[in-house]
C-alpha cells in the first residue's frame, strides 16, 4: 500500500526541476539576497539590518557586530579587541529599554556584568549609564561581590562580596 505523501522519484517530471533550480542559484548572487548582505540602509537613510565594522583597513579584525532596526541598534551585540578576542556583549531590549551587559576577561571568562539603560538627554542627545547590581568575577570565573550602580554612579569603590 503507497501513501500519499510517500516521495517517488521515479516520475519523470522530477528532474525537470534541477535545471530550473540550477538557474535560479546561478542567477542570484549571495550580495543581492538581503541575508548575506551586511551594513544595508533603509529609504530614510537609516542603518538597517546586520551590522559589522572592523578595525583594520583589510576588514579582517571584527570590531563589532549586529543589527539595526531603523537606525537603532536591536538585538544581541558583540564587540572585540584589535587582537580580536571578545571584549563585551550586550543584549539591547527595546521594550524594557535596558541593555544586558556582559564584560570578558582576556582569557574569555566573564569579567563583570549588569544591567546598563540608553535613554534620551534632556538637551539632545542620549545618557548611557549602568544601573543597579553588577556583579564581578576574577580571572577565573569565580565571584568577587557586587557593585551597585545608581544611574551611573557606583555606591562603593571595590565590589562587596556577597554574603
Amino acid at each position: 500500500m503507497e501513501t500519499p505523501y510517500k516521495l517517488s522519484f521515479k516520475k519523470k517530471r522530477n528532474w525537470l526541476w534541477i535545471p530550473v533550480l540550477t538557474l535560479f542559484l546561478g542567477v542570484s548572487s549571495p550580495a543581492q539576497a538581503w541575508p548575506w548582505q551586511w551594513n544595508r540602509f533603509d529609504k530614510k537613510e537609516f542603518k538597517t539590518g546586520r551590522w559589522r565594522t572592523f578595525h583594520d583597513a583589510d576588514s579582517k579584525v571584527l570590531h563589532y557586530k549586529g543589527r539595526y532596526r531603523h537606525g537603532k541598534e536591536v538585538g544581541s551585540w558583540k564587540t572585540y579587541t584589535a587582537d580580536g578576542k571578545l571584549y563585551f556583549t550586550e543584549k539591547i531590549r527595546r521594550r524594557k529599554e535596558s541593555i544586558k551587559t556582559v564584560y570578558y576577561h582576556p582569557n574569555g571568562k566573564v569579567s563583570h556584568r549588569g544591567t546598563a539603560f540608553l535613554k534620551d538627554a534632556e538637551h539632545g542627545g542620549v545618557h548611557f549609564y549602568w544601573d543597579g547590581d553588577w556583579e564581578y568575577f576574577d580571572e577565573s570565573g569565580k565571584p568577587i561581590g557586587i557593585k551597585k550602580f545608581v544611574k551611573g554612579e557606583p555606591s562603593t569603590k571595590d565590589p562587596v562580596p556577597r554574603q
